[in-house]
């Protein structure tokens, strides 16, 4: 087999660093894991760790190119669960998946995945923040406590696949709403 490029030997390092843990990636099972020779692979990387650098870079420009608008019509319920089902889309794309169990795998022992996983957040806190407050609600605790709610799911959803957010989504706007009255 041929490799097409540094993409296709990054994705597969992905796979193997997401499914089986960065110990599990070497050379010499990136190589099998691909299908080629391990001397291929140093055509287009002289090192595991120039792997793991394109790795980051290509994994922030997928996650990037898979943003969404944040629409802000219609009621509480219908503007949270539209966000939920938007970020569980992206913890959940083929593209993205492997690249994040990495991130989130790796985020306590390499700083450029503790980097990327606290832009993440940021960017999850900051699109919740502008979601709260049009709908009429202050900034401050309601927006930090959705935004947690919501990051404890999506990482479960790279553990299992199986958090159901939009149930939670829901009951969180009927506490806005109750809120509200009182």
């Amino acid at each position: 087999m041929k490799i097409k490029g540094k993409d296709e030997i990054a994705d597969a390092a992905l796979d193997i660093i997401a499914f089986e843990g960065i110990d599990k990636l070497t050379m010499s099972t990136l190589a099998e894991h691909i299908g080629v020779n391990k001397a291929s692979l140093y055509h287009w990387f002289k090192a595991k760790e120039d792997i793991l650098e394109h790795i980051f870079q290509l994994g922030h420009r997928r996650l990037m190119a898979r943003g969404f608008r944040l629409s802000l019509e219609g009621t509480e319920e219908d503007v949270l669960s539209r966000a939920a089902e938007g970020w569980s889309r992206i913890f959940t794309a083929e593209d993205t998946l492997p690249y994040l169990r990495t991130v989130y795998s790796l985020r306590y022992a390499d700083e450029r995945a503790r980097e990327e996983a606290r832009a993440i957040h940021l960017m999850i806190q900051s699109q919740i923040d502008v979601l709260i407050s049009s709908l009429g609600y202050r900034e401050g605790f309601i927006p930090e406590l959705f935004s947690a709610l919501l990051i404890q799911h999506l990482e479960g959803l790279l553990d299992d696949g199986d958090a159901d957010f939009l149930k939670d989504a829901r009951l969180f706007a009927a506490l806005l709403r109750r809120s509200e009255r009182n």
